[in-house]
């Protein structure tokens, strides 16, 4: 039998005892007692078996076998008031002992009945508390008042109007147009096998002014050392710097200026020689345009 089987079986035993509650007026005090006695047993029985198979843990089937216990108790007292002949008489309770016993001089019948109240008694199972023999003087505890800090404000510095969002677009842009410059040099470089000429990799011969760009935009290459410029027959040459010549710019503090004139003759005269179609590096020149759109 499971919990829930016990639980209804325990709703059964209430019921019975309500229904004793209603005879208890008109039905004898032994018919009573013998109906609580039922009750009893079979709580006993359900207490034990959910001792033995599940323990006895859950909390509503140990209310309803309290709940039971409860009201066998009050059926019991209810009984007893309406019986009449319940009432505790020293006279026939003496005369009980002595027709047990016998006479006063038969020392086997009061040794007989010492027997019988020993078996009745048991240990309990709870020793009493003797606290309360003891005189107990609580120690007050003392409460630590503690003060309360002023907060302090913290003062905050001047307002400083913040970089604008567009020089930031302008930042990022310029970095990404350099890296991508970088790249179309280095590949150059790398399928020539040998130094660009400068004019030649600075013009563009559709466009004079974005030939002036480009000049602008690999200067600041020459600038952070990524790129060199060196004289092979007596032509100015471009090509990606070594991770040597990076080293030793970083650590050489000589600052080496050069300065590189460019006009509308030479630009004409870069086409000629070198028999220029369209720019070598290719340029995305709206990546500004279209960051400052995005604002």
């Amino acid at each position: 039998m499971n919990s829930l089987e016990r639980r209804k079986r325990y709703q059964e035993l209430i019921d019975q005892g309500h229904d004793l509650a209603l005879r208890t007026q008109t039905q004898k005090a032994i018919d009573i007692f013998q109906g609580v006695s039922s009750i009893l047993m079979q709580t006993n029985s359900l207490m034990q078996q959910g001792i033995e198979h599940e323990r006895m843990d859950n909390a509503s089937e140990v209310c309803m076998n309290v709940q039971v216990v409860k009201m066998s108790h009050d059926l019991v007292g209810a009984a007893l008031q309406q019986n009449e002949s319940s009432q505790f008489c020293d006279e026939e309770f003496a005369a009980a002992i002595m027709t047990y016993a016998g006479t006063t001089d038969s020392q086997e019948g009061w040794e007989a009945i010492g027997e019988e109240g020993i078996k009745a008694f048991r240990m309990s199972k709870h020793s009493p508390c003797l606290l309360g023999t003891f005189k107990f003087q609580s120690v007050p505890i003392e409460k630590v008042v503690k003060e309360r800090r002023r907060r302090q404000r913290q003062e905050l510095g001047e307002a400083r109007k913040p970089e604008t969002v567009h020089k930031l677009n302008q930042e990022e842009a310029d970095a990404r147009k350099l890296q991508d410059i970088m790249e179309q040099l280095k590949n150059i470089y790398e399928e020539r096998g040998k130094s660009i000429p400068y004019f030649e990799l600075i013009t563009d011969p559709t466009d004079y002014m974005c030939t002036v760009d480009t000049a602008f935009q690999i200067s600041f290459l020459i600038r952070d050392g990524a790129v060199a410029l060196e004289t092979v027959g007596n032509v100015l040459c471009a090509r990606p710097t070594t991770e040597l010549e990076k080293k030793q710019s970083k650590s050489s503090d000589d600052n080496i200026q050069a300065i590189l004139s460019l006009n509308w003759t030479q630009w004409k005269n870069a086409i000629k020689q070198y028999r220029l179609t369209r720019p070598l590096l290719t340029i995305d020149r709206d990546i500004l345009d279209e960051s400052n759109a995005g604002q």
